[in-house]
């Protein structure tokens, strides 16, 4: 039963590899961006009242030794053991560091970790509990999560990336409790999706997905999860629910700032229509 006695929108945030890290130096926090958007989310926070759930990518942290340990595929050598030990720790690193930034602008942030609550079986959903993610939620807390390294059943481990998180957090959410995921925002590097010219795409929709994915331009630095276009097809699912979703660049200022509290932005809209 959910604790929420009225149905509750949650907005659902990623900060993006691209912009909190240098994807191109192994372990290294552009920290300037990273203060900077967490004061844009406490800003809005504050004066919306909204409900967020913040959500982190990888960048040139867990990225690393999951590309060298090939851990998303599972346990396939006998480095398998110790190099998903390493690209969780790697992935718990960078949560740390984000979490640490909420708390030193006063909000209330707690690392929710999916290793420590799923388990799948070949990379998809075998088991879950989201108890203590809707209790957190209940309580005002502001729930910090990440792409992470997964136990699987059949493979050994796995990787969830943030983006398929988020898509299965707004169909948990819509099917099992009274809190519902009204819009996603994607902070980046780049001024939203861009064609080889490197304009920006406005909308995406189902319509023009092929012609889309022609235009992409290749993702830059480490990234084991699919990039660019991965965000996108997870985006497409998510508008199919008619959540709202929106890819945007934080080297802008006040741009995730506007976006969270419905103004006009510079970015990508993803939509079903």
């Amino acid at each position: 039963m959910s604790l929420a006695h009225t149905s509750q929108e949650i907005i659902l945030i990623k900060l993006g590899g691209s912009i909190i890290t240098n994807k191109e130096v192994p372990m290294m926090v552009r920290e300037g961006y990273l203060q900077r958007l967490i004061e844009e989310i406490a800003r809005a926070r504050k004066e919306t009242k909204s409900l967020f759930i913040l959500g982190h990518g990888q960048g040139s942290f867990a990225h690393v030794p999951a590309l060298r340990y090939k851990t998303i595929d599972g346990f396939i050598n006998g480095d398998s053991l110790i190099g998903m030990a390493i690209t969780q720790d790697s992935a718990a690193k960078i949560n740390r560091i984000v979490v640490e930034e909420c708390l030193s602008q006063e909000l209330p942030a707690v690392s929710f970790t999916f290793s420590n609550t799923l388990v799948t079986k070949n990379k998809k959903k075998q088991s879950w509990d989201g108890q203590v993610l809707e209790q957190y939620l209940f309580r005002g807390l502001l729930p910090v999560t990440y792409g992470d390294v997964i136990v699987d059943s059949a493979q050994g481990c796995t990787i969830w990336s943030t983006e398929t998180i988020f898509s299965f957090l707004a169909q948990w959410l819509g099917q099992n409790t009274n809190y519902r995921v009204k819009k996603v925002v994607h902070v980046n590097e780049v001024a939203g999706v861009l064609d080889n010219d490197g304009q920006m795409i406005p909308e995406i929709l189902m319509e023009n997905m092929a012609e889309v994915k022609k235009a992409m331009t290749k993702t830059k630095g480490f990234d084991v999860t699919g990039g660019m276009w991965h965000k996108i097809e997870e985006s497409l699912k998510l508008a199919k629910q008619g959540v709202e979703i929106f890819i945007i660049s934080g080297l802008k200022k006040d741009n995730l700032y506007k976006v969270l509290t419905n103004q006009e932005c510079e970015g990508t809209r993803v939509i079903s229509k």
